[in-house]
């Protein structure tokens, strides 16, 4: 994995949403959770109601005859209990010793059944007398049960247990079904809210998105501002970085301004000596006329690499590449018409280069010169998008003669350096195109063209404009 991909952080928008889901899942969970607990509650509170009535039943009825025998003065209301297993049962009974439950008096529903009880509810009745208790139970056709159980003491001083039970499986599925859709509801609610929540994110930020497509736009010159109305929290930055842009500009017009003036200081004393030097016929005068001379093309080399630099930073400044090449080739086709040059040239329509007309004229100058100079009769010019990176362009130049040696190319690339000397020329074409690459974070290579000569192939600031 790259350093590069290493260091990238989420976006803004991924971070928010993010945030916002990771407490509104929960607090939804929690809801569903606390609905269903509290229709569980309310379920069964409403359930256990007459199991309630039905004890206050027995204990008012509840007798015992001179034999000891319990018996109901009169019956329970509710005709459920009197028919063999409806599901509601009642049973009057006594504790043994370990625990188990006695029936003394059961009702009709029961057959020949008890409702049985953990011993655990013994335990609870004695520690804590006239106390009810809620439990749950097996019935009599396996059902599950709701059982209330009352200790009571009957009118002879015996105590008893009073014990209610119902059939709770519609409750239970009732509680089931309500858990379902309030789970399905909270889902859905999460899925709009995630919704939502993406469209409020994705439009409270989008004033920044327009700033960075104004600020693409300014870079590949489509505007030279970063114009539009901003809320108040970006309005300060989208007029910073317009400060920016002419903060930029100004120091390269202050740059270029400066070359300039110390191009015209250092070229009038650099003609002075060269005149003198000239004027002289001692062997002094040779040496001068060789070191002004060399200095002078030193000055031109580091001056047009300093004005190149300056260039390179410039924002917002676009060239058509047709502009400029067509008008180069025709002037080169008339410049060298002895050799009677046949020009290939192909370019990707509205392909513009990120930068300065000038800078274009003179790499592409360069670099078609350098191949007319050494071209047997065909130069091929190809200009088009990259595909490994959709922000820069090729400009790629090839001649049909002698070429260069794969041990030459990092040679010619040295300013001053002529690997041919019959041949006009100051050593210094493709060190400038090379430098005037690397000022816009481009790059030149050099290769075997396949039409037999030099292929020099670089690769620049560029976009497709339309």
């Amino acid at each position: 994995m790259s350093e590069a991909s290493e260091n990238v952080t989420p976006s803004l928008v991924r971070r928010l949403i993010r945030s916002a889901v990771l407490w509104t899942l929960p607090v939804l969970a929690l809801t569903a959770i606390a609905l269903t607990l509290l229709f569980r509650s309310s379920t069964y509170q409403q359930f256990d109601e007459p199991l309630e009535n039905t004890i206050t039943e027995l204990i008012t009825s509840a007798e015992t005859d001179e034999n000891g025998s319990v018996y109901l003065s009169r019956d329970v209301l509710d005709p459920k209990y009197q028919r063999a297993l409806s599901g509601r049962y009642w049973m009057i009974g006594t504790f043994e010793q370990e625990g188990q439950l006695t029936s003394l008096l059961k009702s009709r529903s029961l057959s020949d059944e008890i409702i049985p009880l953990d011993p655990w509810i013994k335990v609870s009745i004695d520690a804590q007398e006239d106390t009810e208790f809620r439990t749950t139970s097996i019935g009599p056709d396996n059902e599950p049960l709701r059982t209330l159980v009352w200790p009571v003491i009957l009118s002879d001083g015996r105590p008893v247990v009073m014990v209610v039970g119902a059939d709770v499986r519609e409750r239970q599925s009732s509680i089931r079904r309500f858990a379902l859709l309030s789970t399905m509801l909270m889902i859905l609610v999460s899925l709009g809210m995630i919704g939502a929540i993406f469209w409020q994110v994705r439009n409270g930020l989008r004033p920044l998105f327009e700033l960075s497509q104004k600020v693409v736009d300014v870079r590949e010159g489509k505007s030279e501002k970063v114009d539009g109305t901003y809320p108040s929290e970006i309005a300060p930055l989208a007029d910073e970085l317009n400060s920016l842009i002419g903060h930029n500009k100004d120091v390269v017009e202050r740059a270029r301004t400066h070359v300039s003036n110390l191009a015209h200081g250092l070229k009038t004393p650099l003609a002075v000596l060269k005149n003198e030097a000239e004027l002289s016929e001692s062997g002094l005068a040779d040496v001068v006329l060789r070191q002004t001379d060399s200095m002078r093309r030193q000055v031109e080399h580091h001056l047009h690499r300093a004005r190149a630099a300056a260039r390179g930073q410039v924002i917002g400044v676009i060239t058509p590449v047709e502009e400029v090449i067509i008008p180069l080739a025709r002037t080169l086709e008339r410049i060298y018409r002895d050799k009677d040059i046949d020009f290939d040239i192909e370019i990707t329509k509205n392909l513009m280069f990120r930068g300065e007309k000038r800078d274009l004229e003179e790499i592409a100058g360069n670099l078609m010169d350098n191949a007319c100079k050494w071209t047997a009769s065909k130069v091929r010019i190809r200009s088009k998008m990259a595909k490994s990176d959709d922000a820069m362009m090729i400009l790629l130049v090839e001649d049909d003669g002698l070429g260069l040696k794969e041990d030459e190319y990092e040679l010619a690339l040295k300013r001053g350096a002529r690997l041919d000397e019959s041949t006009p020329g100051t050593g210094f074409g493709l060190p400038i195109v090379d430098d005037l690459a690397r000022a816009y974070k481009g790059r030149l290579d050099l290769a075997r063209a396949k039409i037999g000569g030099l292929r020099v192939e670089l690769l620049l600031p560029g976009r497709l404009d339309g």
